[in-house]
């Protein structure tokens, strides 16, 4: 996980830009959607999922990822903050995985 400013910029940038590739693909339909990012490097498997339930089941592992459903693409900014504060909540022993647990990125703000 992202231990130092740089890196944590650096996961940032690369879950930014696989947000606006998603958003140039697929548009409007990703609005509502959710995404899985990987706390290690942001990374992400660019595909849409129907519910944060399913955007679970499908990581390796559930917990190395920050699922957000997407209402618009982030600020960079944002976006570091926004995965900073998941990685944070995990640290703490927080089970961000649980379908019904929501982390909105706007109320961090």
């Amino acid at each position: 996980m992202a231990a130092d400013p740089i890196q944590s910029f650096a996961r940032a940038q690369r879950a930014h830009e696989h947000l606006s590739l998603m958003n140039a693909v697929h548009g409007a339909d990703l609005v509502g959607k959710w995404v899985a990012i990987h706390l290690d490097k942001g990374d992400c498997d660019t595909r849409p999922y129907e519910s944060k339930a399913e955007a679970v089941r499908y990581q390796r592992r559930e917990d190395e990822c920050a699922y957000m459903c997407v209402v618009g693409i982030p600020t960079l900014g944002e976006m570091r903050y926004f995965l900073d504060e998941n990685e944070h909540l995990y640290d703490e022993g927080f089970s961000l995985a649980d379908p019904a647990t929501y982390v909105n990125p706007e109320a961090m703000l």
